[in-house]
């Protein structure tokens, strides 16, 4: 249940595509150090549009995560890998939609109705507050589990 970093669901999702090469790809960040044992990931995540970082040259590796920030991140992989989500229910909101980021409501409500993303307790996201390695590991299970069957895998 530690915090989850930024850094860590990249490369998380770089290992699954098994860590394809970055030779020639720019570093877009200037906080990611060439040589960091998540350059690679978060190099290749950029030039593939998983992530964009915070929009002023930094990708903030070592700031725990979001909920928001994670569903965005898994919405792009998903869209990058051309997985199938599918509508398995209707998105009826959180009580604290409003604190949702403008950047991230589309894909919480996509990770919620294909049952990617589940809330917490009252009905409530929390989306600015820090994911966990645990949520990060069940919403990962659930997204591939959800895009094995829709590939047909």
């Amino acid at each position: 249940n530690g915090n989850l970093t930024r850094a860590m669901i990249v490369t998380t999702l770089y290992r699954i595509e098994n860590s394809p090469a970055t030779t020639g790809l720019p570093n877009p960040f200037n906080d990611v150090a060439e040589g960091a044992w998540y350059a690679d990931a978060i190099i290749w995540a950029a030039a593939e549009g998983i992530v964009i970082g915070y929009g002023d040259g930094r990708f903030g590796p070592d700031d725990p995560a979001t909920l928001e920030q994670l569903a965005t991140i898994i919405d792009r992989y998903a869209s990058f890998t051309g997985a199938a989500l599918p509508e398995q229910r209707e998105y009826t909101g959180f009580n604290d939609d409003a604190d949702i980021a403008e950047y991230a409501k589309a894909a919480v409500v996509r990770l919620y109705q294909a049952a990617i993303i589940e809330g917490k307790p009252g009905n409530i996201l929390a989306p600015r507050g820090n994911a966990t390695r645990a949520e990060f590991a069940a919403m990962l299970r659930r997204y591939m589990m959800q895009s094995s069957i829709n590939s047909g895998g």
